[in-house]
């Protein structure tokens, strides 16, 4: 399992979350400065993966976010290029694995119940608590601290 630190960027993504951006955009946008896209287009490519992709409580939006930093940072473009294609499945394999280690499932649903009840009161250690935190902001600290992490 990946060793996971508290940093700016993990303050940004929960700062974010915090302020009403959801799980994907708050995980996404903490990497706008390694993507080189502007907040406001990054905001609106992960606006409908919140809630588990449109509020369907499937894959968690922190871990959709995530990926899609990956891609933006890492992606390739060339559709013949199959050896880039997968080595990029690979890494994002690896990232899933990691989170899934971490909280057992990348299932939002189950996230938001079970696991997220145990934040509640014992908030995550990547996560300062500010009183008013949600318990979703442990899975945006650890999505964005396991990415930085796997870029470095």
């Amino acid at each position: 399992m990946a060793e996971i630190r508290r940093s700016d960027r993990t303050d940004r993504a929960v700062a974010l979350f915090n302020s009403g951006y959801n799980c994907a955009q708050a995980t996404l946008c903490a990497f706008a400065d390694r993507i080189g896209i502007d907040e406001k287009t990054l905001r609106r490519v992960a606006s409908d993966f919140g809630g588990g992709m449109s509020g369907t409580r499937e894959t968690c939006g922190a871990v959709t976010g995530m990926l899609m930093a990956l891609g933006l940072i890492k992606g390739y473009d060339d559709v013949t290029d199959t050896e880039a294609k997968h080595r990029l499945y690979d890494e994002g394999r690896g990232l899933i694995d990691d989170f899934t280690a971490e909280f057992g499932t990348v299932t939002c649903a189950e996230l938001s119940s079970a696991v997220a009840a145990k934040f509640k009161t014992h908030p995550h250690p990547l996560v300062a608590c500010c009183g008013s935190c949600r318990a979703c902001s442990a899975f945006v600290a650890y999505a964005a601290g396991l990415l930085e992490s796997h870029l470095e």
